[in-house]
């Protein structure tokens, strides 16, 4: 390696720019970096330089360090580790250095990421990823030009597209700056994961256990100097054990194909699940081949899909026994998010119950204050304003229910889709029903404008994307295949996810296309 990292050292200061990608997005990556190279530009793109298997990460951080821009590319998907890690690199020498371009570039499908509003540039390439306007509002950008005013105008375009509340998904960690409100619990569960290895996080369905992990626990564990954290996240599904297996891979082999990605996660669960490997030498290697990287959180969330979509008694044993086993004995800490109507669920299993003694933060509503800063403080970073008395009627309907959060967060946004100017209006939250009737209102607009057979479609769609609960537990969300689905529902999937009634996602486990309802509010509140 020591030959291969002096020639790219050797060579770093040619790179006009660094393009940082999630691996999912590597042929749209690699196609602009090819246009962006036409364009005279030098273009630093990982595989074309690193050469797999080998250890390379400083020398990836090197040229990161050294490049004169950095273009990170937003995909459908959240931002994996090692893309989070290049942006935060790019985001701490901006710090140091204002001049220096960080540019979000939206890929077909993206979901942008509210932790780059601040920047002046914003490159769409969403809809007509060859534009040659855009190739050069890119290229003026990496060369620190000052865009022309009619390249400009598309900058603000972009930018007025993006709204700051999160409708009814969950804060990502790429959000977090414009995460409000849950400040108090934050700290809580970050004392607790410096107390404890293996914790819970435990609230309603509906009180932002998800947000608090993703958007508020990761970022600060991430500004950490003392020790050096690295973060995968998870959700169990109906096979946990290969769950797992696709979160921890990227770590141990960051540069594989698609083909050997599966065959390798297939084969990874199959020895957790004979007990042929064990987490925590998974968890040492991964460690191994990050220098400097002292410690690992793995985040379970939706702990509740275990007892919900995991039909494998065994394998839910093996998942849970896995997970204790590493966390006492290897640099593993867990955290976990449950709804509460599933702690019995949970208690019923003696070794999981022991660990979580003095191990759980429960999350109660938010304080109106908390409410206040949720609402407002995004809204001011982006110069938006309420009409005068409109937030305080909205704390007053949101009252202290743990499960209105959602619903607030879908009405904000609601609200900022129907604003005049710069203000949010008292007439538009009449008119979508107010609070309780925001979310079913949206969704019977949406339903209605549909014809009687993709009326009668929607309603098998979401007969298969609802777990229903026993007893105390009220239904759930599961998710499904687009094969599981149909074909046919294919192209009704796509535009009740255009609006934000269900998210789309590439599997973990596999690369297939995997399809949810947004939240379990919809599910709570369309009859």
């Amino acid at each position: 390696m020591a030959g291969h990292e002096s020639k790219i050292m050797d060579t770093v200061a040619i790179y006009d720019v660094f393009l940082s990608y999630h691996w999912r997005d590597y042929e749209s990556a690699e196609a602009l970096a090819r246009a962006l190279r036409n364009c005279a530009l030098t273009v630093f793109l990982d595989r074309w330089y690193l050469t797999p298997g080998q250890p390379w990460p400083q020398a990836l951080e090197q040229v990161l360090r050294a490049c004169r821009a950095v273009a990170v590319c937003v995909g459908p998907d959240e931002m994996g580790p090692w893309q989070q890690r290049e942006v935060n690199l790019a985001l701490e020498r901006q710090a140091a250095e204002p001049s220096f371009p960080v540019i979000p570039v939206l890929l077909p499908g993206a979901d942008p990421v509210l932790s780059f509003l601040g920047q002046n540039t914003w490159v769409d390439l969403r809809h007509q990823p060859d534009d040659p306007g855009l190739l050069e509002l890119l290229s003026r950008a990496i060369r620190r030009e000052p865009p022309t005013a009619a390249l400009q105008e598309r900058v603000n375009a972009t930018l007025a597209a993006i709204c700051p509340y999160r409708g009814l998904l969950y804060f990502r960690e790429e959000d977090a700056p414009f995460f409000y409100g849950r400040e108090t619990a934050v700290e809580e569960v970050i004392k607790a994961v410096k107390r404890k290895s293996f914790i819970a996080v435990v609230g309603a369905s509906g009180c932002g256990k998800s947000s608090v992990v993703r958007a508020g626990l990761i970022p600060a564990l991430r500004r950490e100097r003392d020790e050096v954290w690295e973060v995968v996240t998870l959700v169990p599904g109906d096979r946990p054990l290969h769950s797992l297996a696709a979160a921890l891979l990227p770590l141990l082999e960051p540069q594989m194909t698609e083909t050997d990605r599966l065959v390798e996660i297939n084969k990874q669960a199959r020895y957790l699940a004979a007990g042929e490997i064990a987490l925590r030498d998974i968890v040492k290697r991964a460690l191994d081949k990050q220098p400097g990287t002292q410690r690992l959180l793995l985040v379970t969330d939706q702990w509740e899909e275990l007892y919900t979509l995991t039909q494998d008694d065994s394998a839910r044993r093996r998942f849970i026994d896995e997970l204790l086993n590493a966390t006492a004995n290897s640099p593993l800490s867990v955290v976990l998010t449950l709804r509460s109507d599933f702690v019995g669920r949970v208690l019923g299993y003696r070794p999981l119950s022991d660990r979580l003694q003095d191990a759980e933060v429960n999350l109660g509503p938010m304080t109106r204050a908390e409410l206040e800063r949720a609402i407002r403080s995004p809204a001011k970073k982006v110069g938006l304003q309420f009409e005068s008395g409109l937030v305080e009627r909205i704390l007053e309907d949101v009252g202290d229910e743990p499960g209105n959060l959602p619903l607030l967060e879908f009405v904000l946004s609601r609200l900022w889709e129907e604003r005049r100017g710069a203000c949010l209006l008292h007439e538009a939250y009449d008119a979508m029903g107010q609070l309780q009737g925001a979310v079913a209102s949206k969704a019977e607009e949406v339903f209605t404008s549909l014809s009687f057979l993709e009326q009668q479609a929607v309603q098998r769609v979401f007969l298969q994307l609802v777990q229903l609960g026993e007893g105390v537990e009220g239904d759930t969300r599961r998710r499904a295949t687009l094969a599981e689905i149909g074909e046919p529902s294919e192209q009704l999937v796509r535009k009740l996810a255009d609006k934000r009634l269900l998210v789309t996602a590439q599997g973990s486990t596999t690369d297939e296309e995997i399809v949810e309802v947004s939240h379990e509010a919809l599910i709570l509140n369309w009859g």
